[in-house]
């Protein structure tokens, strides 16, 4: 797993001799366990809107159908990065405690990727052609993962560029190595890349005047972003609205 450069750069040479999505796909999970990753995501999405065009996972069906169960996307700090623009993320499992800043279903979904094999995450945005962008997370149960998922940037982002680059969705429904989870991921609430911004703004204890001065728009304009924030979070309060973003990952 030390040696990500020279992996990466042959991976993307033998990828550039196959042009059908699926062997691509088998291609990478084949050479990615060989090196100690277990796992990989990619989400499609437009990075203006935030909006998913299509998800493939290689994560176990079971964990998937737990996932989808417990309502876990609208706990998962890698998938908001597709809304909150976080370029890259390590995440540990097992390493969060109830009690904290985070909310039961975030404690929740971070012990249970332990206890599916996903201990150590490694997530990074990547821009694409044509206004979309990649989300990519490898997973890794090495001990190894740990020092080279947070110390080994460099080296993890040109990894996640060639999956990101060369990897698509077109594979067969029955596949059993790859799943469509889109569904599973579009039942949260989608806040716009505003909306966000604003609840960003009021986070920080800016007011409603501030806000539209910093952000160009008019001060009516502001609080019909946060109204429209509120009702998609269901929160009665603009408190409630900014305790429940910070839960969903949504704001910091």
């Amino acid at each position: 797993m030390n040696n990500l450069i020279p992996f990466a750069v042959n991976l993307l040479d033998c990828l550039s001799e196959l042009h059908d999505d699926e062997d691509r796909w088998e291609l990478v999970l084949t050479q990615l366990a060989s090196v100690g990753f277990n796992a990989l995501n990619i989400l499609c999405f437009s990075p203006e809107s935030g909006d998913i065009h299509w998800v493939r996972s290689s994560m176990s069906k079971d964990w998937l159908e737990l996932y989808d169960r417990s309502g876990s996307a609208n706990g998962d700090p890698m998938l908001a990065q597709v809304r909150n623009g976080t370029e890259s993320l390590y995440v540990r499992a097992a390493s969060l405690r109830n009690g904290g800043r985070h909310s039961e279903k975030v404690v929740a979904l971070n012990h249970g990727l332990k206890s599916a094999g996903y201990m150590h995450l490694y997530s990074l945005v990547v821009p694409c052609p044509e206004n979309e962008a990649k989300l990519v997370v490898i997973s890794s149960d090495r001990p190894d993962a740990d020092d080279v998922m947070r110390h080994q940037q460099r080296e993890m982002r040109i990894l996640a560029t060639v999956l990101a680059t060369n990897l698509g969705a077109d594979m067969p429904s029955d596949h059993g190595r790859v799943y469509d989870i889109a569904d599973v991921l579009l039942d949260g609430p989608r806040l716009t890349k505003r909306e966000i911004e604003v609840l960003g703004h009021l986070a920080q204890g800016h007011r409603n005047d501030r806000i539209a001065e910093m952000l160009g728009l008019s001060e009516i304009t502001v609080r019909t972003h946060i109204r429209s924030a509120r009702d998609k979070l269901d929160a009665p309060t603009r408190e409630a609205a900014l305790v429940r973003a910070v839960q969903l990952g949504l704001i910091g």
